[in-house]
């Protein structure tokens, strides 16, 4: 679960850095890995 929360972190990160910059590419870059984890979180 550490690992789980780690990537998380990185990737609230990446996005708040990508809406910084108006990155909208990488905000859907960002927005596709919590998606990753969330599924990841319900496999359990």
């Amino acid at each position: 679960m550490e690992a789980v929360a780690r990537r998380l972190r990185d990737v609230i990160d990446l996005l708040e850095s990508a809406l910084e910059g108006r990155d909208w590419d990488l905000v859907e870059e960002a927005l596709d890995e919590l998606r990753d984890l969330a599924d990841e979180l319900e496999e359990g």
